[in-house]
């Protein structure tokens, strides 16, 4: 079972694309719709000195990687707000692979979260960091098209951490394309 969509005939950046893809325009905008759900709730956490706002978002994020990671972006609760937004834009289509990737770096996130903020208790900086350091990715993700977690995979690849696929999905623009 492949994940991502495959559509013949597909080419990226004038190569054929016989490999899973996703429509990086949905992923995006979704992106962009977890970031200000997740900075919304960590600076109400903050301002408040309330851990009620991590409570609710958290578990959502982990269910929302979880879904993508496992099922794909299309059974994804943000994905699907995602998608209606860019409807009446022409798709982009990226490798799916590395974005999936990317997604299950979300859930080690989330999981990390709820393990040690919500169910440990831990307060200070380490649970500040990862929140940071998510809302980050998806801040780049959302306005810069860098996909971090991409490129994580791609660099894995290389130092032969991980094996390579059996294609090397590419990216309009390179910006997330496997080398």
């Amino acid at each position: 079972m492949s994940y991502g969509k495959i559509i013949p005939d597909l080419k990226i950046n004038g190569k054929p694309a016989p490999y899973g893809v996703v429509n990086d325009r949905s992923i995006r905008a979704t992106a962009g719709i977890m970031f200000v759900v997740g900075i919304t709730a960590f600076f109400l956490t903050q301002l408040l000195n309330s851990r009620t706002p991590l409570y609710i978002v958290v578990p959502i994020f982990w269910l929302e990687f979880l879904l993508k990671t496992v099922m794909g972006p299309q059974w994804s609760l943000f994905g699907i707000l995602g998608d209606w937004l860019v409807r009446k834009q022409e798709p982009e289509w990226v490798g799916a692979i590395q974005k999936r990737f990317a997604w299950g770096v979300g859930l080690l996130f989330s999981s990390t979260m709820i393990l040690l903020a919500l169910i440990m208790g831990v307060k200070g900086w380490i649970p500040l960091s990862i929140c940071a350091t998510c809302l980050s990715f998806m801040w780049l993700e959302s306005a810069a098209g860098i996909c971090v977690g991409c490129k994580m995979y791609g660099w894995m690849i290389s130092k032969k951490i991980i094996p390579a696929p059996k294609y090397r999905p590419v990216c309009p623009g390179g910006a997330c394309s496997i080398r």
